[in-house]
């Protein structure tokens, strides 16, 4: 329907502005100096807009059509596309998560279509996938296969073959890791840490080594969180999602105290820093190099970040730390799950029993 209004210049002349409004299309509008031109323009004009109206109407009611028909999950990969838009982003391992179907969506099995799909392709892929990597591994992405099926499933009213629901079975999973730091390899570590340019890596060592913290908590740690009278940082963001305090050893206090120095160097003020991380500028990809470089210089094999929580956890028993002790310390919820990271040396062991 159309519309004049009455509008004056800044020479007081009248003018008329003739406008159209029809819905999905812009609105079109026209002055003219009479209001009879603007009748005849908009008699003229109105009828051809409608017929554009219509046609974009039909349009958009198809677009919408097309799209809710694209959203609905016809093969493997619209369920994986769609867990990482509206789930896997909220999760603290995001990015594991979505390595991981990064991987799965390289396989035959993301193109199968729903209708089709069986436990035996999961089975197939579960072959082809242990060709390429650890059991491990092939195991901890059977656990999202499930839980995106579940999902699909109980929550998006997706039909699957209910064999698909049923775990298939799973490799055996490989021993845990048990590497321990030998005789000569910490001194190796600390020297080439002392001789890399990124000041972080010997105060990180440390902390993990007196503390036990996993790289995560260490990288994300905030001076707000560290209380230097208590000797004790306090985590908020942990792997299980439940807060913990770490007490501090002196070694840990001291690596503490030179990255409290590093800070105020770089923001330039003196005194404590009391506010802000304590890694500033440091990512997680620049601190795994720096690492990976560190071990290769001391000459340490097949060693990585994490086995320094193994070599923690296993020096807080051999304090003499309970496992309830150590289990507060290192936030363990499972007495089982501490055991796999404890690996106590033989002879320490057998001197205990003299």
């Amino acid at each position: 329907m159309g519309t004049i209004i009455e509008r004056r210049t800044k020479q007081d002349e009248v003018r008329f502005q003739a406008k159209i409004r029809l819905t999905g299309i812009p609105i079109a509008s026209k002055v003219f100096r009479s209001r009879e031109e603007a009748e005849a323009w908009m008699r003229a004009t109105e009828p051809e807009l409608r017929a554009r109206s219509r046609v974009t109407a039909r349009e958009q009611a198809q677009t919408k059509l097309i799209a809710k028909f694209t959203k609905r999950p016809r093969i493997v990969a619209d369920l994986f596309h769609r867990r990482l838009a509206e789930d896997t982003g909220n999760k603290k391992g995001a990015e594991a998560e979505t390595n991981h179907i990064r991987s799965i969506l390289k396989y035959p099995l993301a193109r199968m279509h729903l209708t089709n799909l069986t436990r035996n392709d999961v089975n197939e892929w579960r072959d082809q996938r242990l060709q390429d990597v650890a059991p491990s591994t092939v195991n901890r992405e059977l656990n999202i296969l499930n839980a995106v099926f579940k999902l699909a499933v109980y929550e998006w009213d997706v039909a699957l073959c209910k064999s698909v629901l049923v775990a298939v079975k799973r490799p055996k999973n490989p021993p845990g890791r048990e590497r321990r730091l030998q005789p000569g390899e910490e001194e190796a570590l600390r020297a080439a840490g002392d001789a890399t340019r990124n000041p972080f890596v010997l105060p990180i060592l440390d902390l993990a080594l007196e503390t036990a913290m996993r790289r995560s908590e260490i990288l994300n740690l905030e001076w707000e969180r560290v209380s230097f009278r208590n000797r004790a940082i306090q985590l908020i963001d942990t792997k299980n999602g439940k807060p913990r305090g770490v007490p501090l050893s002196k070694r840990a206090m001291a690596a503490m105290d030179s990255l409290r120095r590093v800070a105020a160097h770089h923001l330039g003020r003196e005194g404590e820093i009391s506010t802000g991380p304590v890694f500033a500028g440091l990512t997680v990809n620049a601190f795994k190099l720096a690492f990976d470089r560190t071990v290769k210089r001391a000459g340490l094999k097949n060693f990585r970040f994490h086995d320094l929580r193994h070599e923690a956890t296993s020096r807080l028993f051999e304090k003499g730390l309970s496992e309830m002790q150590v289990a507060k310390i290192t936030g363990h919820t499972d007495i089982r799950m501490l055991a796999r990271y404890t690996h106590l040396r033989v002879h320490d062991l057998a001197e205990k029993l003299d």
